[in-house]
């Protein structure tokens, strides 16, 4: 198994649990500026998950116009991804339930497990390709704080509220067990401070996530500026030395962040203008990816490596080829994929609340049977809705913010870098 994550325990020991209940909780050859940046024009925001950019012909150089191109079907995956969250959490809660088989059988081939892998490796393309276009690390890291950071607040607090409010005690029968671990007994004080503090995710299980999301945000600059460094050349043994630090590491769970980055842009690139070893290229990223997610130690490095280039082809075969997955480009699909993030967070607790009224409705909601399809169906309708609302009026204002924060700290180094270049100029 390798060395172990360096993550709080019970990160781990709840994604062992999720997962073994079918479920799993669930990102230039030229230097770093040295003149005043340009400042982004309205809309010109990569770190927004809804700004995916396409493949350029050099995967390490800026990327001309790539402020406002995205790819809508990289946007849509992830919306697809988020919804595979919440099915699998759904049908993971009442013990003895009739098997469906076409479902069952499509949600062991496309898990959750492999819909958060999917998460991460597509943070680290899009998060790769816009510090390629821009360096400027604190401007950076505002947009991605504040892109996280409130909607994740918001729903801890949400998520405890439902937890502390809406109970039956004790555990009602015929639950799966680690459902039952998940939520009995009830949250204490402490819990919601330790998971707002990421020390603890006993109040909302998905966002043991987050924690990973953070440090892979503080990872990418590092490598960027370590490839733009080296140039084209020795790009493959910047990345070996790279992937075999990491793999060696307590943090190899950051491979799918820098396999998202590098492999999925080499990839790209490989197999632009291929359509058909594009496509055969994107089935294989979804097998493997959709293999290693049955695994219950996915985070071991012997299963992070094969998950990490699984991905990166999924992505890379994407961005290759503009006729791949047009399907997914529907408007509905956009807007899923839009909403992904909010869907992630209130998924949670909206599931727990659905499941808590099936078991209130026993009588004529036949939970011994049908009861995990019923929980799956109508809290996925009513999480999408939250989303919904969740995005409009928390997760938008906070991306908004983290602009104006980062324009405002572009500003200011604007004006450090003029002080400096004149103070230079004075003395030479």
């Amino acid at each position: 198994m390798g060395t172990g994550p360096a993550w709080p325990k019970d990160a781990i020991e709840l994604a062992e649990s999720t997962h073994g209940s079918r479920s799993l909780a669930l990102r230039s050859d030229e230097k770093i500026r040295t003149s005043p940046p340009q400042l982004p024009q309205p809309g010109q925001d990569l770190l927004e998950h809804n700004r995916v950019p396409t493949v350029t012909s050099s995967p390490l150089a800026p990327l001309e116009g790539a402020a406002s191109a995205f790819d809508p079907r990289l946007e849509s995956l992830r919306g697809l991804a988020a919804l595979l969250v919440c099915v699998h959490h759904g049908m993971s809660v009442f013990a003895g339930n009739v098997p469906i088989g076409a479902l069952n059988a499509l949600l062991f081939a496309f898990n959750s497990a492999a819909a958060v892998i999917f998460f991460f490796a597509l943070s680290g393309y899009v998060l790769g390709r816009a510090l390629e276009r821009d360096g400027n690390l604190l401007p950076y890291l505002a947009r991605r704080l504040f892109r996280l950071l409130p909607p994740f607040v918001v729903m801890v607090l949400f998520t405890f509220a439902c937890e502390r409010l809406f109970r039956i005690e004790p555990a009602p029968s015929g639950l799966m067990p680690g459902f039952q671990r998940m939520f009995w007994p009830a949250p204490a004080w402490d819990a919601l401070w330790d998971n707002l503090l990421l020390r603890s995710f006993t109040v909302n299980g998905p966002t043991w996530t987050l924690l990973l999301e953070l440090v892979g945000a503080v990872m990418l600059p590092f490598v960027v500026a370590a490839h733009g460094k080296v140039g084209q050349r020795w790009r493959w043994a910047t990345f070996t030395a790279i992937s075999t630090l990491l793999a060696i590491s307590p943090f190899h769970m950051l491979l799918w962040f820098y396999a998202g980055y590098f492999l999925a842009n080499e990839i790209g690139t490989l197999l632009a203008g291929q359509r058909w070893l594009a496509a055969a290229m994107f089935v294989s990223g979804v097998i493997g990816l959709g293999t290693a997610g049955t695994n219950s130690e996915f985070y071991a490095v012997g299963i992070v490596i094969p998950s990490a280039l699984s991905a990166a082809l999924m992505i890379g075969a994407v961005a290759a080829s503009r006729e791949l997955l047009q399907w997914t480009t529907m408007a509905p699909l956009r807007f899923l994929g839009r909403i992904s993030y909010s869907l992630y967070l209130v998924h949670w607790p909206t599931f727990y609340v659905c499941t808590l009224l099936a078991v209130a409705c026993r009588p004529i909601v036949p939970t011994h049977s049908w009861g995990n399809l019923i929980v799956m169906v109508t809290s996925t309708i009513v999480a999408i809705g939250l989303a919904a609302l969740s995005y409009r009026f928390v997760e938008a204002p906070s991306i908004r913010a983290g602009k104006s924060v980062a324009n405002a700290l572009e500003r200011m180094l604007a004006r450090m870098w003029a002080r400096i270049s004149r103070q230079r100029a004075v003395v030479g």
